[in-house]
């Protein structure tokens, strides 16, 4: 049976068409134990960054993410007792620059063909002190303006890491990990201290440490905020995700900003804590609009409308691991998994979705609602069902967040007919409509 569910707002009324899909896993790796990222340059050119004990293997699409075969074992022949094994962090800036910094050392591979040869840039001031030093993060600006960070110092390059500057890191920085490069003369380093989403500013012709913006200063007893990745978009638009630890255990809350002017100000959009509560760790845009934040054991969060709202995939048993990537590859969205392999989004069937107004927001999900509500205090919500001669037929307990984050909501076996609905706080009903079945 086929059901066509049309919600009636006083205010505002309308129905687009989206796609339900599903994450089908396109390649296993079973003799890795560990990926560092996918990317991807176009829909032709998507890279696997996978290690194993002993060595690395790079692993190449042409097709989307569909199929993958083993590209580059850069270090497959090195001896055991090498240390740069495991990769830590990956870079593809284009078809030809990629490069790696690793777990152990504070060296960088880099390729200028591809990732098909690799030469390795040794830091002289810190290899062979793995316990003090490595490679958190690396960024370029263009093909040869670049800038990495370490524990103790920020290390920039004027000509693709032939030859490079190390810079003292302030006491205030203890964070590795994201850096981005405001302009050719300025890095932002993100500060770890006391408040974490904020960022410290390294002015390299002046080598001149300032404040970059202002984080939200946290009191008491109340977790840090943690900004953990960025999806740079254009040269103003950039999204970051993170989490928030709520002091039960180990559950985190999932955390997504936006920012317009380049890092200068964020804005919290996605404020929620999800199961599994395990906050986000990466996220990636296609284009201003539509992009997807993973999180460990399989979470995927997914907007279309530049973060207005975030639909939450549901779980799949196969893609839960400690570990999770998450890349585009052109329009496909690629999710990897350190257990299984990776996985591709895609079409299962039509389906329609209806939608409401400011605070509250109503979608149809095959026999589900999907509803979503905008409270920062993450109140909960009571959503009811009635028919048309009042009885109440279904109650229902709906959480907020800040943000529209949406939740599904299944619903009972209903014949034809019109029926209503409220969606209630302790200050009474603030939202109603109504919701026609039809065969």
């Amino acid at each position: 049976m086929k059901f066509t569910l049309t919600i009636l707002f006083a205010i505002l009324s309308f129905t687009t068409l989206k796609a339900e899909k599903k994450w089908v896993l396109r390649t296993e790796f079973p003799d890795f134990n560990y990926y560092a990222e996918l990317k991807c340059t176009d829909s032709l050119n998507c890279f696997a960054f996978v290690s194993t004990y002993d060595h690395s293997v790079i692993y190449k699409s042409i097709d989307q993410g569909q199929s993958w075969f083993e590209f580059s074992a850069f270090n497959r022949n090195k001896p055991i007792w090498d240390s740069v094994r495991s990769i830590y962090q990956s870079l593809v800036f284009d078809s030809l620059q990629m490069y790696m910094n690793f777990k152990n050392e504070a060296v960088l591979e880099k390729s200028i063909d591809g990732g098909r040869t690799f030469k390795r840039v040794y830091f002289e001031e810190l290899y062979g002190t793995p316990s003090v030093e490595r490679l958190y993060a690396i960024a370029m600006y263009d093909k040869n303006l670049g800038a990495s960070i370490t524990r103790t110092n920020l290390i920039y390059t004027y000509d693709n890491w032939d030859t490079y500057t190390l810079v003292p890191r302030p006491d205030s920085i203890y964070s590795g990990s994201p850096i981005f490069f405001i302009d050719s003369n300025n890095i932002a380093v993100l500060k770890f201290l006391a408040k974490s989403d904020e960022f410290m500013r390294y002015n390299i012709p002046n080598d001149e440490w300032s404040q970059y913006n202002i984080g939200e200063v946290l009191l008491g007893a109340e977790e840090n905020k943690c900004m953990v990745d960025l999806a740079i978009v254009n040269d103003s638009l950039i999204y970051a995700c993170g989490f928030q630890f709520t002091g039960v255990a180990d559950r985190a809350k999932d955390l997504i900003w936006k920012t317009t002017n380049r890092g200068k100000s964020w804005k919290l959009i996605l404020e929620k804590e999800h199961e599994i509560g395990v906050g986000s760790r990466r996220i990636a845009f296609k284009d201003e609009n539509h992009g997807i934040a993973v999180g460990n054991w399989g979470k995927v969060l997914e907007t279309t409308d530049g973060g207005e709202s975030w639909f939450q995939h549901p779980y799949q048993d196969e893609m839960r691991s400690g570990g999770t990537e998450i890349a585009w590859a052109g329009e496909m969205p690629l999710f990897g998994s350190t257990s299984s392999g990776i996985f591709r989004l895609e079409t299962v069937t039509e389906v329609e979705e209806l939608s409401s107004d400011e605070k509250f927001r109503v979608y149809q999900s095959g026999r589900n609602l999907e509803i979503a509500i905008n409270d920062p205090t993450q109140n909960q919500y009571s959503f009811e069902l009635y028919n048309q001669t009042g009885q109440r037929l279904l109650t229902r307990s709906v959480g907020s967040g800040g943000g529209f984050m949406f939740e599904p909501l299944e619903l009972i076996e209903l014949s034809n007919g019109a029926y209503f609905y409220t969606i209630s706080s302790g200050r009474g009903v603030e939202f109603s409509g109504k919701l026609v079945v039809a065969e």
